[in-house]
């Protein structure tokens, strides 16, 4: 499939845009945006969490001397902590980020899709954007937010690996 900006350098607008969410822990540097893309396989028991892919500023290839490159893994989050990322490559274009994804999902890239930050197959977003449409997702939605880390909608939610940080710093037991 033909896209118009497959050379067009990514930026973080351009991932909210589309779909992703960002995390960021303090003292990083940069956000991390992930979107998950296990769901659009539609595959009998590939979840929500078991297929992602994470991008991350600052990449830079000193053979090239490309300071616009984005660092690339797979995530899974069905694993335990220490495989649930595998490098992939530097990227540095929305092609470059559209034709990984589709390669993993077997599916074009189609940003309609993309919903609470995980790609859907086309089979079932129809149903999650009527679910949507309920009160209590709109009032979720529109109301006020309780905590600070809920006034942008870009942002992902919380991830495994944040429990683990707030256990360890005394913030949760």
């Amino acid at each position: 499939m033909s896209h118009d900006d497959d050379e067009t350098a990514i930026a973080e607008d351009w991932l909210r845009e589309v779909g992703f969410k960002w995390h960021q822990f303090d003292r990083q540097p940069n956000k991390q945006w992930l979107l998950w893309v296990g769901q659009a396989c539609g595959q009998w028991g590939c979840g929500a969490d078991d297929l992602g892919v994470e991008l991350a500023p600052g990449s830079y290839d000193a053979v090239a001397d490309d300071k616009d490159g984005w660092f690339c893994w797979l995530r899974s989050d069905a694993a335990h902590r220490y495989s649930r990322f595998i490098h992939v490559r530097r990227l540095r274009t929305r092609g470059d980020v559209i034709r990984l994804v589709e390669g993993l999902t077997g599916q074009d890239w189609n940003p309609q899709l993309h919903l609470y930050g995980s790609i859907h197959h086309p089979k079932h977003i129809d149903q999650l954007r009527v679910d949507r449409r309920r009160l209590d997702k709109v009032l979720a939605e529109e109301g006020h937010a309780w905590y600070p880390t809920e006034t942008d909608e870009s942002r992902g939610r919380p991830l495994r690996e944040h429990l683990e940080a707030a256990v360890k710093n005394g913030g949760a037991k």
